[in-house]
Parts: structure tokens; C-alpha cells; sequence
């Protein structure tokens, strides 16, 4: 039941960025009525960017082309800035535009099944993305505004152009930057018909797989209008490996090291995972893109553009796997058997010396008493689109006044469905599992209850006692032993662990579930005017003025599904065998030697009962572990069918704190005067940002029984209104034919991602066996709507020399202080378990606003193609190189005192493209580096953080051209193997591994 108790609060922030308060009113209101009157004298189309001056190509051929179009959209940019454009229509070499950009200097990106996701600038990922020059809702970035690239195919670009630093006319940009990606227009193309198309098979190394890939692209145009689409579509199966401790199984999540009980009595510190697993996963990405122009002449200078930009993607992340753990008994199933001391010794919080020192050591290899052992399927889908419309009226009719007008409606959508199960090998022995049943399922069991009922062994073919495996994380790759030693349980005399995990019979299902499914949708509306004036032998050579009012409205709801089991119907989210429907509000059992027995949830199920099984033994790249059956994980491609066919119905139980309402509103008021005056020119500009976020957040009441969801009490609404004032200053210096010199100063403003306002309060359960319930043992404050948005200071200046037309070098450096900005922190909290009863207190995870920190860092960069600089045989080839150097630090430390980095923040980053143009060949090979970046910050109760070690990719492409109209190609992405080592602290503490198959691919492609 749901109450309402809308409680409304109101904040109003006014920054100190940039002005008094009292002026920025003025200046605002001044702004929209200048605004107004501008818009009433024509239709304005700014030049949004200065960038663009080099974009009346028509055509882009050759890799040596494209070098030399993105170095002359550089080279005429008011600010600083790169550019990468496509080679051919729809040739961008890479699978998803973010592995497009990862070649530009400062980018770096991070990669989910081996392809690029997300992106950061220079160190931070707050960067404003933008389509055509204005914001586009992305489905893969609904509650965020920075990019995520997954469902966006690189084929529809022509190019991005990646913003360092911010011009007043920009009217909104990030942090660190801004992408702004480029599709293809009619009036790009000769007059006449163009079109052509690419047929592609791709190939992966583990999967073993063909998997097509297709895009094709139309246009037509005479001189006075045109039209254009393009369409892209790709369906890959993508391996992904992950070996380590395990941080992802509903019931096994998280580690801790030894501050509980048992390490009170231990000399020294080591993390203790709660499990160590080994999977492998196949990712399914089938892909839809399309783009749609129409661009019409009107005469008298208007100009008439209309489009429309379409992105799908149907995701299953199907994953299968084993796990040894401890089902939650305790720290002290495992013994360290290679270790080492660190040096660094930590005073921790226990119950007999409170304030003891103790020295941490990280170990290498660890013998696991495994009580439990069991495989596990899950299948995490995803269904997202996303639809932007654009429309636009520009005016230039040559003479001083140009300008547009424009509008921009987006709409996204993202659906996330969650299916479980584990196949315990155990025969409960082990765990302590006795499971006590109707007496429906005793079949031959002795009746121990008034109705019958009976205690049931979960698996009577599984193993007795607790086997000893060992792990091995010292070398390349993990390493497993220990499956052949004889074990005790239900099999014959001397049978191993090995016996028991080949023997499909010794699998009973130990759990179901769906959890943490989701579905999410935002809308986007942006109207702007825009304006540009030009003056003749003045020091200002124009001036900007615009006026942008945006709309922002995401809804988000997280639910997990519940099932009803026997006549009582009781509600259960975790369909397990150590779940008892004993709880008053809702139980299910009968009495007991006079004393109440709560019937076990999920009834006895073998394995292949109720799905397809298979025997799983390929979990590349660790080695050493004989396989187990396991559950297809497509049978949960659809979890609440496969839930309500297998317990009859499902519920949906909305989780309060991860379900919200936000409306985000933007108006924003811009004036620049560009100015040249002898080898000077550039810009100067003010932007007024006046901004209202609502935020609707559920109050999370009593827990719900069988699970760890709450009901929802009601509503808490929230009004936060800002003003902010940013100026921006742009120069360029052209002090030699061929050398310009740069420097900029901004103030940058960019909303949180909107989850860090709008989520609420979420507490977690887990068994005690001592209570014989579940208890409260983790809590999380997902958002605070007062939180500020991220601001910054900005300072850049670079040096760029131009040297042929397809080469430059340059040089830049920057430093950006951060003034706000949102970290991880924890708040303590006390909440009773379901007795009602409080009995610890739990230090909650909650977004906190961070007290300041700094990155700055320096760009080194050099395009050349060979034949600018000589005849011979070098002429054919190219080089594209950069090299990012970006420390940063917050105020945070860890544990050894040091000022910890930004998230996500790789100090070192280098690329190098070769490339070679012989005639009808085409080839090139690219290199990617990062440095070492901070993964997650205090993820251990000793506050540890979790780095993923440096690693670099290789990429290589080859084309062949038949003649004008076909030719032939191939590339490879990650042909080395690269996988992604993560650590704890130290190097030598490795906690998990991710290895990305290598992928080929060979295509077909036309051209008229």
C-alpha cells in the first residue's frame, strides 16, 4: 500500500562563479529581452562552433584525407580542440564511435565486452556530448549527460569533434570538454544520387561465431534541396572471461578484509572475499541505428533542415560459472598459503582491543575450505532505443546578420531484466542446509510435523564435507587446483570433486531469481535562437548572442519479482533453499516437536527440471577447473515468463530508494564578442545559466518479508533553482605562417548524474545462521537533490604547427580546479532487523559533496603524412601519435596517507596509428595505452580501493580497392589478447581479471 505524503522542499542556490547575484538577475533578464529583439530581426543561425568553417568538404577519400580535413578543423577552431573524421562514408574503422575517439588526444575510454562504452576528457567523465552542435538523449545515458557510446554505430558518422576547452557560444559544455558528433547531411554530397553499402562478417576468437554486420546509405540532391538516410545494423557475440573475487552474485556480493571476529584473533590484515569465481560470458548486441536529413533551400538567405536520428540495441548478457564460497559462515574458510607483508599497519575497531595495530599483507595464493560449490547462470538484458528530431531554420543571405532558429525533441528508453540460478553440488552437510518441506515432497522421508512434513536432504548425490581448493593468482592468469582430491557425499567410495561436478544428477537448484530489473525513460526538449552580427574595421569582428531553454524529465523505477509459494501465499523475492517462510507477517510450516516449523521456500528441484542444461568447462583464460552444469542462461532471457512458469505468477515490488521522478530545467543566456587585431583574435564571452531541478523520491518504510525490498511510504519532493554567471575567454596567436599559439580561461558548470540526486535510501539483508534469519548487513543513500552540480575553473594554452596540409604537431597543457564535485562516501545508520530489534550500526554508502580537487596535464600530438615531406617510397605512409600525461588528486587519501586520484583517471595515455595509401591499399595499425586508474574508491571496510592495472590494445584495418566502385576489407580488434588485471591496494593483492576475446572481421563494400 502506498501513501501519499508529498513533502516539498525548496533550496535556492546562487553561485559566486563569475558575479554578484543582484547583477546576474539583471544581466539575465536584460539578456532575454535582448534575445527577443534580436530573434524579431531575423533568423539567426550562430556559428556554434568556429570549427565548422571547415566542414563544406564534400567528400572525404582516403585515410590521408581524413588526416588532413580533422587537422584543418582544428587548425580554424576559435578554441582548443581535435577532430576525427571518416575516411569514406560510413568507414569509420571502428565497431562503436568510442573506439573512434580513444585515438584523440586526452580521451580515454572504458570498454564493456571488449567494446567502447564510456568516455572520458582529460581525466574526468563529466563531458557534455552533443549531435549536430546540440544535446541528443542517448538510451545508454538516460540519467547522465555524459556519453555512453554502446548503442550509437560508428557507420552513421561522419566525424566528432572533441571540444578542450569552452567558448561563450557553446551555451553548454562539460568539465573537462565537449564531443560533438557529426552525421552526414545532403548538402555534404555532390548535386545527383550517392549511395553505398557494407556487408561484414565478424569473428570472434572464443565465441567462435559469425556474426554479420551491415550499413548502407542513400542521398540525393540538386540545388535547391535534399535528402539523405543511412542505416546501420550489427549482431555480435562477445566473450567476456572473469576470474577473482567475487563482486557480482546476488547473495555473494562485496569482500571484506579482517575486521570482524575472526581477524581479532589474526596478527596481521588480508582481505577476505566472501567467494572467488570463474565465468565466462557471451554478449549479444543486436544493433539498429538510422539517420535521416532533409536539408532545403528557401531562398533569401533561410535554409531549412530537418532530421531525424534513431539508435536500438537488444542486449543479453549471458553468463555462466562456478563459485566456491562460504554461504556467508564466517571469514575463516580459507588460509593463505603464499603471502606477504606490506608494511602498513592499520589500527582497526574490534571487540577486544579496540585500538590495536596490525600490519596488512597481501597474499598471492589461498587454500578455500569451499563449503559451498556450485554453478550459477545469469542473463542480464537490456532493451534500449532512443529517437532525436531536429529542426532547424538558418539565415544568411551575405550580408551582416546571420543566425537560427532551433528546436530538438528526444526521447529514450532502457529496460534492464535480471534472471538467477545456482546449482548447488553440495548436499547440505557443508552449509548447514536442512530444508523442511509439506509432506508432498517427502517420498519416503520420515514425517516429523502434526501435517506430515518432513526434513528433506536439498541433494542427496551431492558431496558431504567441505572440499580444500587452492587459487593462484601469481602468474598471468588465476589458477585452480585441488578437484581431484576423494571426497565424502553421495557417489561411490573415492569419487573427487571433479566426479561430483561432471555428474549432472549432483546439481539441485539452490536459488532463483530476479532482481534489480529496471526501466527507465527520459524526455528532451531544447529551443534556441541564435544570432551572429558582423562589424566592419572594428577590433570586434562579430558578436554572438543567443538564448537556449532546455527540458530534461527521466523517470526511473528499479523492482524486483516475487513469487507466491504454497496455500498461504506467501511472497518470496529470493526462491532459495535457505529461505523459511517463518516471519509473523507472512509464514508457511506447521508445528514441530511443539514448536513452529516454517516450510523452506523452493521446493527440492534438480537441475535439468525446469531448463535446458549444459556442461560448461571453457573459462578462458584461468585454467585448472574441470567444469560444471549448468543452466543455459537464454532460458532467462525472458525472467518473469520463466518465473511465472515455473511458480505459477509473479509480482512486481518496486524498490523505493532507486525509483524516482526528476525534471531537470535549463535557460541559458549567452553574449561573445569575437575580435581580431593584428596576429590576435579569439573571443570573450558571458554565459548566464539559470537552472531547476524537482526531484520526486519514495521513502523507504518496513522491509518486505523473503527479501531485501522495502515498501514504499510515500513521496518527498524536492525544488533546487541555481544561478550561475561563466564567463569564457578565448585567444589565439598567429605568430608565424604556419604557428598559432592559444590560451583559454572558463568557468564550466555540468549537472551530477541525475541517480546522485534522485536516489534514495536502500538496505540490504543477508542470513544469519546464529538468528536463523536475515539480517541488516549493508545500506546505501543513492542520492541527495541538494548536492551541488559539478563547477570548475579551466585554464589551457597550447602551441600547434601547422606543417603540410595532412601534418601539424602540437603541444598542450591544462589545469582544471575542481570547485564541486560528488564522491563516495558513508554515513553510520542504525535499522532494526525483522524482530524489530537494533543490533548494529551500519555505515551506509552515500554520495557526499567532495571539498575540491585539481587535475592539470599536458598533450603532446603529431599527424604526419610522409608525403608532405618527401617523393620516395615513405610517401605512402602516416603516423598519428599522442601521448597524455594527467595527474590529478582530490582530498581523499588512502590508506598509506597518499591524496588519492580521480576515479576513472589513467595519469599516462598514449596512441600510434600507422598507416600506409599505395594505390588501391589502404592499411593502418593502432596502438591504445592507459596507465594504472583508480576503479573504486574504500571498497573493503579497511577503506582499500581497487586499481585496474595499465594495459594497451591493438587494432589493425586493411582495405583493397577492386575499382571505383568495390572494394574489400578486413580489421581485427584486441589481436594481442589484452585482458584487464584489477588490484587492491597493492600490485601483488590481484582481486580480479577481465579478458576481451580478439575479434576479426571481413568485408564487402560498395560504393556509387
Amino acid at each position: 500500500m502506498i501513501k501519499q505524503n508529498p513533502n516539498n522542499h525548496s533550496v535556492y542556490k546562487t553561485s559566486v562563479l563569475g558575479a554578484h547575484p543582484h547583477f546576474r538577475k539583471k544581466a539575465l533578464a536584460l539578456s532575454v529581452a535582448s534575445c527577443v529583439l534580436f530573434s524579431t530581426a531575423a533568423m539567426a543561425q550562430a556559428q556554434q562552433q568556429d570549427a565548422e568553417i571547415a566542414e563544406e568538404e564534400v567528400l572525404v577519400m582516403g585515410l590521408r584525407a581524413a588526416q588532413a580535413t580533422s587537422i584543418a578543423i582544428k587548425r580554424e577552431s576559435a578554441v582548443v580542440m581535435d577532430s576525427l573524421s571518416a575516411d569514406n562514408i560510413g568507414k569509420l574503422p571502428d565497431v562503436t564511435i568510442a573506439d573512434s575517439l580513444q585515438r584523440i588526444p586526452g580521451v580515454q575510454i572504458r570498454r564493456s565486452a571488449g567494446e567502447g562504452t564510456d568516455v572520458s576528457l582529460r581525466g574526468l567523465p563529466q563531458v557534455a556530448t552533443k549531435l549536430n552542435g546540440e544535446a541528443y538523449l542517448g538510451a545508454g545515458a538516460i540519467t547522465t549527460v555524459q556519453p555512453s557510446f554502446s548503442d550509437l554505430p560508428a557507420q552513421l558518422f561522419k566525424g566528432a569533434d572533441v571540444f578542450k576547452t569552452t567558448s561563450a557560444n557553446q551555451s553548454s559544455a562539460g568539465i573537462t570538454g565537449t564531443i560533438d558528433l557529426k552525421t552526414w547531411r545532403p548538402f555534404n554530397f555532390d548535386e545527383g544520387m550517392q549511395a553505398t553499402a557494407n556487408l561484414e562478417v565478424q569473428r570472434g576468437q572464443e565465441t567462435q561465431e559469425t556474426d554479420p554486420s551491415a550499413s548502407a546509405l542513400f542521398s540525393w540532391r540538386n540545388d535547391k534541396v535534399g535528402a539523405m538516410i543511412s542505416g546501420a545494423f550489427s549482431n555480435p557475440n562477445l566473450s567476456n572471461s572473469y576470474n577473482g573475487i567475487n563482486t557480482t552474485e546476488p547473495g555473494d556480493s562485496g569482500w571484506v578484509n579482517g575486521v570482524n571476529d575472526w581477524g581479532a584473533t589474526q596478527p596481521n590484515h588480508y582481505i577476505a572475499p566472501q567467494g572467488v569465481v570463474t565465468w565466462n560470458q557471451v554478449t549479444e548486441r543486436e544493433r539498429y541505428g538510422v539517420n535521416a536529413a532533409f536539408q532545403a533551400d528557401l531562398g533569401e538567405g533561410f535554409e531549412f533542415i530537418a532530421e531525424a536520428f534513431y539508435a536500438s540495441e537488444d542486449e543479453y548478457n549471458r553468463k555462466v560459472g562456478m563459485s566456491a564460497t562460504n554461504k556467508w559462515q564466517g571469514l575463516d574458510y580459507f588460509t593463505p598459503t603464499q603471502y606477504r607483508n606490506t608494511g602498513i599497519e592499520t589500527r582497526i575497531e574490534d571487540k577486544d582491543n579496540p585500538r590495536e595495530l596490525k600490519e596488512w599483507q597481501t597474499w598471492q595464493e589461498i587454500d578455500i575450505d569451499a563449503r559451498r560449490v556450485k554453478s550459477f547462470s545469469q542473463n542480464d538484458s537490456f532493451k534500449k532505443s532512443s529517437t532525436n528530431l531536429n529542426f532547424e531554420l538558418l539565415y544568411d543571405n551575405g550580408g551582416p546578420l546571420t543566425g537560427s532558429v532551433r528546436y530538438v525533441n528526444g526521447r529514450a528508453d532502457s529496460k534492464k531484466r535480471h534472471g538467477y540460478n545456482e546449482g548447488d553440488i553440495t548436499n547440505g552437510s557443508a552449509t548447514g542446509i536442512n530444508p523442511f518441506y509439506p509432506a508432498e515432497y517427502c517420498d519416503g522421508n520420515t514425517p516429523v510435523g502434526d501435517e506430515g512434513g518432513c526434513f528433506v536432504p536439498p541433494n542427496p548425490l551431492g558431496y558431504e564435507d567441505a572440499p580444500v581448493l587452492t587459487y593462484n593468482n601469481s602468474g598471468d592468469h588465476p589458477r585452480w587446483s585441488g578437484f581431484d582430491a576423494p571426497q565424502t557425499g553421495g557417489l561411490a567410495a573415492g569419487s573427487t570433486m571433479r566426479d561430483y561436478m561432471a555428474n549432472v544428477d549432483s546439481y539441485n537448484i539452490g536459488a532463483y531469481s530476479s532482481e534489480n530489473n529496471g526501466n527507465s525513460g527520459a524526455d528532451l526538449d531544447v529551443f534556441r535562437v541564435d544570432g551572429n552580427y558582423k562589424f566592419d574595421d572594428n577590433f570586434f569582428t562579430s558578436v554572438d548572442l543567443g538564448f537556449r531553454m532546455a527540458q530534461r524529465a527521466v523517470q526511473e523505477e528499479k523492482y524486483h519479482l516475487f513469487s507466491p509459494f504454497y496455500e498461504e501465499g506467501c511472497l518470496v523475492q529470493w526462491k532459495a533453499t535457505d529461505v523459511v517462510l517463518g516471519e509473523d507477517s507472512c509464514s508457511a510450516g506447521e508445528m514441530v516437536a511443539g514448536e513452529f516449523q516454517g516450510y523452506t521456500a523452493l521446493p527440492p528441484i534438480p537441475l535439468n527440471a525446469n531448463n535446458n542444461v549444459k556442461f560448461y568447462d571453457d573459462f578462458s583464460p584461468v585454467s585448472g577447473v574441470p567444469g560444471v552444469w549448468a543452466v543455459d542462461p537464454k532460458d532467462y532471457d525472458d525472467p518473469e515468463a520463466f518465473h511465472n512458469r515455473v511458480f505459477g505468477s509473479t509480482q512486481k515490488a518496486v524498490v523505493p530508494g532507486e525509483t524516482y521522478d526528476l525534471d531537470y530545467n535549463e535557460n541559458t543566456f549567452y553574449i561573445q564578442g569575437n575580435f581580431e587585431y593584428g596576429l590576435m583574435s579569439g573571443n570573450i564571452g558571458l554565459r548566464s545559466i539559470t537552472s531547476e531541478r524537482i526531484v520526486k523520491q519514495n521513502v523507504a518504510g518496513v522491509k518486505l518479508p523473503y527479501g531485501n525490498t522495502n515498501v514504499d511510504e510515500g513521496d518527498v519532493v524536492t525544488r533546487v533553482k541555481e544561478d550561475d554567471l561563466l564567463p569564457a575567454l578565448n585567444l589565439a596567436f598567429d605568430v608565424a605562417e604556419d604557428v598559432v599559439i592559444r590560451a583559454a580561461y572558463a568557468q564550466n558548470i555540468t549537472p551530477l548524474d541525475l541517480s546522485n540526486w534522485g536516489d534514495g535510501l536502500t538496505v540490504q539483508t543477508s542470513l544469519n545462521t546464529e538468528l536463523d534469519m536475515f539480517v541488516v548487513n549493508q545500506a546505501a543513500q543513492g542520492g541527495n537533490p541538494a548536492l551541488d552540480p559539478w563547477k570548475s575553473t579551466n585554464y589551457d594554452v597550447s602551441v600547434e604547427w601547422y606543417m603540410g596540409n595532412a601534418s601539424n604537431m602540437s603541444a598542450a597543457a591544462f589545469l582544471i580546479d575542481v570547485d564541486s564535485f560528488v564522491k563516495q562516501g558513508t554515513v553510520p545508520m542504525q535499522f532494526p532487523d525483522p524482530d524489530g530489534v537494533v543490533r548494529r550500526t551500519i555505515f551506509a554508502t552515500t554520495p557526499v559533496q567532495g571539498e575540491g580537487g585539481q587535475l592539470h596535464g599536458l598533450e603532446l600530438a603529431g599527424r604526419f603524412a610522409f608525403s608532405d615531406f618527401t617523393s620516395n617510397f615513405m610517401q605512402s605512409f602516416g603516423v598519428d601519435t599522442n601521448y597524455t600525461w594527467s595527474p590529478s588528486e582530490q582530498d581523499a587519501k588512502d590508506i598509506k596517507g597518499d591524496k588519492l586520484a580521480f576515479p576513472d583517471n589513467s595519469e599516462h595515455q598514449a596512441n600510434m596509428i600507422l598507416w600506409l595509401e599505395e594505390g588501391p591499399w589502404q592499411a593502418r595499425v593502432a596502438y591504445n595505452y592507459r596507465s594504472e586508474r583508480l576503479a573504486e574508491e574504500g571498497r573493503t571496510s579497511g577503506n582499500l580501493n581497487v586499481y585496474q592495472d595499465a594495459v594497451s590494445y591493438v587494432d589493425v584495418s586493411a582495405s583493397y580497392d577492386i575499382n571505383d566502385n568495390f572494394s574489400v576489407y578486413m580489421n581485427g580488434s584486441n589481436v594481442t589478447g589484452s585482458y584487464e588485471t584489477y588490484y587492491m591496494e597493492w600490485e601483488d593483492q590481484e582481486v580480479y581479471q577481465n579478458y576481451y576475446e580478439p575479434r576479426y572481421g571481413l568485408g564487402f563494400r560498395y560504393k556509387m
